[in-house]
This record gives structure tokens, sequence and C-alpha cells, in this order.
């Protein structure tokens, strides 16, 4: 998240928590869209009492938040916001590009090959793409209460949110082959091979969709535990 904390000060050592509960009651419920609006806060606060060593902490905090005028933090939330989705967007993306590099395409390719030689020898496309589906709903449900055990408060997060649209779009990529090639029976005009090939294909980017997912998520909270963690060592 590339967030600047500032240097270590008397105001951090009493102040964080103070602020962090004043942020809290206002709704924010995201950690990493939280400890931007903290850490916003806390470099406002430390300016106001520097410059004016008779203001009070808690008045430095109202008279910070006063500053983002009648709408309070919304403007703010709304910037803060899309930037943390723009750098999610941009951080899912590099990571995905990564995948696709010449150690990996090998074990792509192999991965498809194996995938077309199973679809040719069951022979039918309905059995192999129902099968398909069940196994992945398993692991998604899996994975799902993994994350929610080892992230907890974490799966609040932006990132949690916008890995789920990501999980729906590719669902939807993958239904359509469904509709195309199961349903409506397109494979038959097709040569076996190719629909094997094109099968372990579709299925090769959903799973590098959901490990992508996943790896997005991991950076995420860590950063977001690394600037919380450094606030609390600072205020303890």
């Amino acid at each position: 998240m590339n967030l600047k904390v500032a240097e270590p000060h008397e105001v951090k050592c009493t102040g964080y928590a103070l602020i962090k509960t004043f942020v809290t009651k206002r709704g924010f419920t995201e950690p990493d869209l939280q400890i931007e609006i903290i850490d916003h806060m806390v470099c406002r606060v430390e300016d106001m009492m520097s410059n004016n060593y008779n203001l009070s902490l808690a008045h430095a905090i109202h008279l910070a938040h006063s500053e983002f005028g009648i709408m309070g933090f919304s403007v703010f939330e709304d910037a803060m916001r899309n930037n943390l989705q723009k750098r999610y967007i941009k951080i899912f993306r590099n990571l995905y590009i990564a995948n696709f590099n010449w150690k990996n395409l090998p074990l792509m390719a192999a991965f498809i090959y194996l995938v077309n030689i199973a679809f040719s020898a069951i022979n039918q496309p309905e059995v192999v793409f129902t099968s398909t589906v069940i196994i992945l709903m398993l692991a998604l449900m899996v994975n799902g209460m993994i994350n929610s055990g080892r992230y907890k408060r974490y799966t609040k997060m932006l990132t949690f949110k916008m890995g789920s649209v990501y999980l729906v779009i590719s669902i939807v990529v993958f239904q359509l082959y469904n509709v195309l090639m199961v349903q409506l029976k397109l494979y038959r005009h097709i040569n076996p091979n190719f629909t094997g090939l094109l099968f372990g294909g579709v299925l090769l980017m959903l799973l590098i969709t959901f490990y992508t997912i996943n790896k997005t998520q991991q950076h995420a909270v860590a950063t977001c535990r690394e600037l919380e963690e450094r606030y609390l060592q600072i205020a303890s």
C-alpha cells in the first residue's frame, strides 16, 4: 500500500488509540481504508499540536476532522477508496501477468495437455464439466473457510470485496463455456482434441485467477498488518 508513516512522535504514543476509536465510530470497518484515514489523521494532529503546544489532543482531533468540512470524512473516504481500488487492481494485474513466465509456461502447457487427455478419455463433456464445477465449488468453500480463520477481521478489507468481483467474472466466463460448448453441444461440431484443449485453457485461466486473487489478498493483508503493528509498537 506504500503508505508513508511519519516518524515516531509523542502524539502517536498517546493518540493512536483515541484517533482509531474516533475513526472507527464513524463507520469505517474496512481495515485497509481505516488505517489510511488514521495515518492521515495522526499526521495532521501531530502538525497541529507541534504548532500549538496549548492544544489538547481531543481538540486537535476534532479540528483535524473539521477540516474535511460538513461532509466529514465522506469525500476523503471516496478518494481513499478509489485510490485503494486502483492500487489493488494494479497489484492483481502485475501478479497475474507474473504467472506467465518462462518457468511456468511449460507447466501450463503440460496441464492443458493432461486435461485434454482426461477430457478425451472420458468423452462425456457434460460429466467432465459437472465434475469440475463440483470440485471447484468445494475448493472455493475450503479456501473461504481457511481465509476466514487466517485473516478474521481482515476479510472486511476492500481487496476481499474486489476479489469476489473477479471471482464472479471468472465464473461467468466458465459458465459461458458451459452454455456454448456443453448446453448447446457445440463440441459435436468441433475437433475433439480442440475441445479438450479449449476446456483445459479455460480451466487454467480460472485457476490462475483464483491463485492471483489469493496472492493479492495476502499482499494487502500483510501490508495492512505491517502498518498497524508499526503504530502499535510506537503506541506501546
